[in-house]
């Protein structure tokens, strides 16, 4: 039986492989959105707690609330923008499935905050570190693989600083680790556009 396909040469493989990096660099176009939507809904988030716990609220958690809007938001412009999409790359559906594990574990996260005693910051920064880590592997952006970087760094000021300085430091680690990131992304996008 004889096939009809052509063997590649590893020079015409790699280039193969570059293309499809380049067509999911450009579905994640976009993705911009996500780090900038969700690094201005937690930073305002982390201030707003600051705020309201040096006017002794005590029902900080409230604002927490804000996530609800951040959530539709994220899934009207996935579900509108994912229809534009040219080409699905095996690299969109990993990044995809990065994002839904992040979420898989957040969510089981907030559920047990309360056996966690409402100590999850750490955990969230690890898990938002994570997934931002890889997607820069992903999309080969170093600004988020040192956004994700940052995140982990977040972490270990938690642990290792008293906890009344880590309020101050969160906000930092989320521009560093999130909005940063998520301008530069979109400063690329725009350039390669």
């Amino acid at each position: 039986m004889e096939t009809n396909e052509k063997v590649l040469k590893p020079e015409e493989s790699l280039q193969i492989i570059e293309k499809m990096i380049q067509r999911t660099k450009g579905n994640l176009h976009d993705s911009s959105f996500y780090f900038l939507l969700w690094g201005w809904i937690i930073l305002i988030i982390n201030v707003s707690q600051i705020i309201l716990n040096y006017i002794n609220y005590d029902k900080t958690f409230m604002i927490w609330l804000l996530i609800v809007p951040g959530i539709i938001a994220s899934g009207i412009y996935g579900a509108r923008h994912g229809k534009k999409a040219k080409v699905s790359t095996h690299l969109d559906s990993i990044n995809f499935m990065i994002w839904m594990a992040f979420l898989a574990c957040y969510f089981t996260v907030i559920i047990f905050m309360k056996d966690l005693n409402y100590q999850i910051a750490p955990l969230i920064f690890l898990l938002a570190g994570n997934a931002t880590f890889l997607t820069g592997i992903v999309i080969k952006f170093k600004p988020l693989i040192w956004g994700g970087v940052v995140f982990l760094a977040g972490v270990f000021a938690y642990f290792l600083l008293p906890g009344e300085y880590f309020q101050f430091i969160a906000p930092i680690v989320i521009i560093l680790g999130y909005l940063i990131p998520g301008y530069l992304l979109k400063a690329q996008n725009k350039k390669d556009a």
